[in-house]
């Protein structure tokens, strides 16, 4: 729709074009942080898979331990006997407008007696193989937490440099160019009055202004000659 070429629709343009550069501007910091929160998420995953890699290699050590010197059995005892399962609790938290989940608590690891576990089912090394496990377990959800919270953010990130490309792109220039046209317009308009003005005010200064009365020589003063 083309605005009318007045001055009002010159102010509504221009205050609809910093509206715009606004909220364009508003968009680029919100992408900015979050793209500080992803690479900050970045280096925490990579630290985090390197980090599950070592804490599930002790697990499946102890757990050999416990099988070679309890034996299979034994074992596979004291995992049936565990009455107790882990939990944990997802909320959502808030980065830039944007929910991502949080895990609580951060660590899953128990003591022995919190594992639901009969004194008699259990020995130090059954206990430290379930410990190792846990950390495994507690790891484990801390990445895919950082892993689900990143995906969220990409997404994010995504929408909001759309809608940053669609103002710098489209919406700006757009506002810019009509507003240019509606000043030149006005522009244009001014110069065309002022140089109507101008006319009227030397016709009038012609209408008031009389003209000169020249005399021509008559008859008698020829015929006096």
């Amino acid at each position: 729709m083309t605005r009318p070429r007045t001055r009002m629709a010159l102010l509504a343009g221009r205050a609809q074009l910093a509206l715009a550069q606004q909220g364009r501007a508003l968009l680029e910091e919100k992408r900015d942080a979050l793209l500080r929160e992803l690479y900050r998420d970045v280096r925490v995953v990579s630290a985090a898979r390197d980090e599950l890699e070592a804490v599930a290699d002790a697990a499946q050590l102890s757990l050999q331990e416990a099988r070679v010197r309890l034996g299979e059995e034994a074992v596979a005892a004291a995992a049936g006997a565990a009455r107790d399962e882990p939990s944990v609790e997802i909320r959502a938290v808030s980065v830039m407008g944007v929910a991502v989940p949080a895990i609580e608590p951060r660590t899953i690891v128990r003591s022995p007696s919190g594992r639901g576990r009969a004194p008699e089912a259990s020995g130090p090394a059954i206990e430290l193989a379930a410990e190792r496990y846990e950390q495994e377990l507690t790891v484990a959800i801390r990445l895919a937490t950082v892993e689900a919270r990143m995906r969220r953010l990409a997404r994010e990130i995504r929408r909001t440099t759309s809608r940053v490309n669609w103002l710098r792109m489209r919406v700006v220039p757009g506002l810019e160019a009509e507003t240019r046209a509606i000043r030149l317009a006005l522009e244009q308009r001014e110069r065309e009055d002022r140089f109507r003005l101008k006319r009227v005010k030397t016709a009038r200064h012609r209408q008031r202004t009389p003209a000169r009365s020249t005399s021509l020589p008559t008859a008698a003063s020829d015929a006096r000659d």
